[in-house]
């Protein structure tokens, strides 16, 4: 099990310097206690899965951004217990009205209001602290 030294709350994988700025802010808002770790690059991610237990990865879902490498290291922290969100940019989304989630998956719109994150990176910290919801029935 991970200590307090080797986990961390949330990562948030954003090339966008903006967009990376606005997506830590709400995090730690809702997460408050637990670290959130700002990441630009897969190689970023990469190190951070490598060392750390991480609750939460918040990444957007962009074709470009889609390399091998960002790809195997979300699936190798999703099968460690990472839940991760993906904000849907692409033409097909699960849902373009509300959030979608699938044990530890959870999908959300580009077009989802603020209180709609909010309300999804709540709901990411109680699966975090209660981890047995993240599991498929």
């Amino acid at each position: 099990m991970s200590t307090a030294q080797d986990s961390i709350g949330v990562v948030v994988l954003e090339p966008n310097k903006q967009l990376l700025d606005k997506i830590c802010v709400f995090a730690q808002k809702v997460w408050g206690q637990h670290e959130v770790l700002p990441r630009q690059t897969g190689k970023e991610l990469a190190l951070a899965a490598e060392n750390l237990g991480v609750g939460v990865v918040v990444v957007r879902a962009s074709f470009q951004r889609s390399s091998a490498l960002i790809q195997n290291t979300l699936l190798d922290m999703y099968a460690a217990g990472t839940q991760i969100l993906i904000i849907q940019d692409t033409p097909f989304r699960v849902s373009e009205a509300t959030w979608a989630s699938f044990a530890g998956l959870h999908f959300l719109s580009d077009k989802a209001t603020d209180d709609q994150l909010n309300d999804l990176l709540t709901m990411t910290l109680v699966r975090h602290c209660m981890p047995q919801f993240n599991k498929l029935i």
